[in-house]
């Protein structure tokens, strides 16, 4: 699919072109340079974003939990 001229893939996970709409604006405004692809891999626990850029060959991750980890869920407390 195609959302703001940013090539977009769905890998897992139900995911609507609002949504991707939204995530693709966030980072249009952390950025300067122009969006090529946005993949998203959306679990019950997280949602990966995996993007790049038309000039850069670089692929950019995040990982967005969708709920919420108490700090005893967590591997290492700091």
């Amino acid at each position: 699919m195609i959302v703001d001229n940013v090539r977009v893939i769905i890998e897992n996970g139900t995911f609507s072109a609002e949504d991707a709409q939204y995530y693709i604006n966030r980072i249009k405004k952390t950025s300067k340079f122009s969006l090529k692809k946005v993949i998203f891999n959306r679990t019950d626990a997280y949602l990966d974003i995996r993007y790049s850029f038309e000039s850069i060959p670089f692929d950019r991750i995040r990982r967005i939990p969708l709920k919420k980890e108490s700090f005893e869920n967590r591997a290492v407390n700091n």
